[in-house]
C-alpha cells in the first residue's frame, strides 16, 4: 500500500468518527429540546393551578373581609339579645312572685274544694258500679257471642278427613277417573268449610252490633244446623218457622241470641245414633211474644233429670243474664221431657 492510499484511508476513518460524533451531537440536541419542551409544559400547567389557588385565596379572602365587616351588626345583635335576656328574667321573677301569690289562693280553694270531693265520693262510687254493671253487661254479651272452639275443631278435622276420602276415593283406569265411594256427608265439605267462615264473621261482627233481623239470625242457625249435620249424620234436623216476611224482616234481637240453645244440643244431646234429632219451632204466641223452642234427643241418665237452674245443667248462665238485662219480662225454660229428649225455650218479650 502507497502513501497516498494510507492517507485516504486514514481520511475516511476521521470522516466515519467526525459523522458519529455530529449524529450524537443532534441526538442529544432533540433530546435537550424535547426535555425544554416538558419542562415547559409542566411549569405553563403548574402556574395555571397556581393562579387557580391564587384566584380561589383571594374569593376566600373576599368573603372573610365582607364577615369582617358584618361583625359590628353581630355585636349590635348580640347586645339587643342580652338586654332581651335580662328583661326575660325579669319578667321570670315577676311571674315567679304572681305564682306565689296565686297559689296562695288556690290552697284556700283547695282546702274549700275538699269537703266538695268528699261529698262527691259517694256520687263517683255509684258511677263506679254503674261501670262495672256495664263491663258485666258486655262479658255476658261476648259469652253469649261465640261459637265453642271444640265444635270448630270437631268440623274442620271432619273436613279434613272427608277431603282426604275423596282424594283417596277416586281411581284412574286408562286415562279415565272414576269414583270408587259414595258421598257420606249431605254437604259437600267445601260448603261445610264456607259455612264456618260466615259463622266465625257473625260471630266477630255481633260483638259490634246492637241489634239484627230474625231474617238475618235464621239464615245463620240454618248454617249451624248444617255443620251439626255434616257431623252428625244420623241425626234428622228439622226448622220450622212460621213467622211472616215482615216480621222475619222488622223484629230486632242481639245477634247469635239462639246460639247458645243449638251449642248445647250439640253438647249435651245424643245425635250420633239412628233416630236422634234436633227440632226447631219459631212463631209468635198468643201474648204476642217471640217464641224460640229447641227438642233434642238425650242420653238415658237425663230423662229422670229435673231442673230449673239455667246454669247447673244447660250451660246458659251468660244467655239468662242477656236476657234479664235486655228483655225484661221474658223468660228461658229448659227441662227433660219423656222419651230421653230435652227441651230449651226461650220466650222473649220485644217492645
Amino acid at each position: 500500500m502507497n502513501k497516498y492510499s494510507r492517507l485516504a484511508k486514514s481520511v475516511a476513518e476521521n470522516e466515519e468518527w467526525m459523522l458519529t460524533i455530529l449524529l450524537s451531537l443532534l441526538v442529544l440536541v432533540i433530546v435537550r429540546n424535547w426535555y425544554n419542551l416538558y419542562k415547559k409544559h409542566s411549569f405553563i400547567a403548574e402556574n395555571n393551578q397556581l393562579k387557580e389557588q391564587f384566584k380561589l385565596t383571594q374569593v376566600t379572602i373576599g368573603s372573610y373581609e365582607e364577615k369582617l365587616k358584618n361583625i359590628p351588626v353581630i355585636e349590635g345583635k348580640l347586645k339587643n339579645s342580652q338586654i332581651q335576656i335580662f328583661e326575660l328574667k325579669k319578667n321570670i321573677a315577676d311571674y315567679k312572685q304572681k305564682i306565689h301569690a296565686t297559689l296562695s289562693a288556690k290552697e284556700k280553694k283547695i282546702a274549700e274544694q275538699e269537703e266538695a270531693i268528699n261529698l262527691q265520693e259517694k256520687d263517683i262510687n255509684h258511677q263506679k258500679r254503674a261501670y262495672e254493671r256495664f263491663v258485666d253487661f258486655k262479658n255476658v254479651e261476648a259469652n253469649n257471642t261465640r261459637l265453642g272452639a271444640h265444635f270448630i275443631k270437631n268440623v274442620i278435622t271432619q273436613i279434613y278427613e272427608d277431603l282426604e276420602d275423596v282424594e283417596l276415593g277416586y281411581k284412574t283406569f286408562l286415562g279415565i277417573q272414576f269414583k270408587i265411594t259414595k258421598d257420606k256427608k249431605k254437604i259437600p265439605s267445601v260448603k261445610a268449610l264456607k259455612n264456618i267462615f260466615n259463622l266465625l264473621d257473625y260471630n266477630v261482627s255481633a260483638l259490634n252490633k246492637e241489634t239484627t233481623t230474625i231474617e238475618d239470625e235464621l239464615k245463620h242457625i240454618n248454617m249451624f244446623l248444617e255443620l251439626i249435620q255434616y257431623l252428625k249424620p244420623n241425626a234428622k234436623i228439622l226448622l220450622q218457622d212460621s213467622l211472616s216476611i215482615n216480621q222475619k224482616n222488622t223484629i230486632k234481637i242481639k245477634p247469635t241470641l239462639f246460639f247458645p240453645f243449638l251449642e248445647n244440643a250439640l253438647k249435651h244431646g245424643s245425635l250420633n245414633d239412628e233416630g236422634s234429632f234436633i227440632s226447631i219451632d219459631i212463631k209468635e204466641n198468643k201474648q204476642k211474644q217471640l217464641s224460640y223452642c229447641l227438642v233434642n234427643s238425650t242420653e238415658h241418665f237425663l230423662s229422670n233429670t229435673t231442673t230449673k237452674d239455667v246454669s247447673s245443667k244447660f250451660g246458659l248462665n251468660a244467655l239468662k243474664q242477656l236476657i234479664d238485662t235486655y228483655y225484661p219480662g221474658s223468660k228461658i225454660e229448659n227441662t227433660p221431657i219423656s222419651n230421653n229428649q230435652y227441651l230449651a225455650q226461650l220466650t222473649l218479650t220485644i217492645k
